[in-house]
């Protein structure tokens, strides 16, 4: 019998990948989104978080702040960016409280946490589709999946790189400047979660919980597995060609960092 066919195995494995899956791949760029700004303060100096990274504060801080407006959080404090860091320290800061008593303000913790991440990919998707004019294709992702409902993380890698490729090659080279300098200013910060940022996480995860337990058994009840689980193949798929992306963008913000560094740029 397999996993999905029991509830206990069925509800598991749904809390499982709608917990697991956006928690780790945030994780996994946010190490890379903080070596970045590691890179960037040693190559350029600290000047340019904001000279360079301060278009990347701004979207990660308005990430925070969507979403806590969102989950009815009392918004106290908003500072998109600090042009006097040094003497606090932060680049940029949401403050907001929440009602501990009320479930859906606690489980937006979760989503508020890890709102930079989803916020600085999709303004890169964003500046893909109307700077370069992108048609993203995912058919053969799609075809796969249909196929196999299984994973290729090959493949994944493949289809960013393939719709990467097509941008450029439908787009002006003014264009194409342009969403490169874009794009190292987003991703040299925008995606570095702070520890404060995994502690509001953290503070929603039991709630968020709680919700796809509930979901997961009504689900099971309606006996809809199947979709189920091509829905969170599907979700794993996606999550992981999220990553692939930013991931790219992050590593080509640190390349040209580098560069700018060794000539002294700022």
């Amino acid at each position: 019998m397999a996993v999905w066919d029991s509830y206990f195995g069925f509800v598991i494995t749904f809390v499982v990948i709608f917990t697991l899956v956006p928690y780790f791949t945030s994780l996994i760029t946010s190490w890379l989104g903080h070596l970045s700004k590691i890179i960037l303060v040693d190559s350029l100096g600290n000047s340019s978080q904001l000279i360079v990274g301060g278009l990347g504060v701004i979207i990660h801080e308005l990430g925070h702040a969507i979403f806590a407006y969102l989950f009815g959080h009392q918004v106290t404090h908003v500072q998109l960016l600090n042009l006097n860091y040094r003497q606090s320290g932060s680049l940029g800061s949401v403050d907001h409280r929440w009602n501990d008593r009320n479930v859906y303000q606690m489980l937006g913790n979760f989503f508020i946490g890890l709102a930079p991440y989803y916020m600085c990919s999709l303004t890169l998707y964003l500046l893909q589709k109307y700077l370069l004019k992108a048609q993203f294709s995912i058919t053969s992702l799609n075809q796969s999946l249909d196929i196999n409902t299984t994973l290729s993380v090959r493949m994944i890698f493949e289809s960013v790189l393939d719709n990467l490729k097509s941008s450029f090659a439908n787009a002006s080279l003014g264009m194409i400047v342009l969403y490169i300098v874009l794009t190292i200013m987003i991703a040299s910060t925008g995606y570095d979660l702070s520890r404060n940022d995994f502690m509001t996480v953290n503070k929603g995860i039991l709630p968020w919980i709680v919700v796809l337990i509930v979901l997961g058994s009504v689900l099971y009840v309606l006996n809809i597995r199947v979709a189920v689980i091509s829905g969170s193949v599907y979700f794993i798929a996606f999550s992981v060609l999220f990553m692939f992306h930013a991931i790219i963008s992050i590593v080509l913000a640190m390349i040209v960092i580098k560069i700018l560094g060794i000539f002294n740029f700022i």
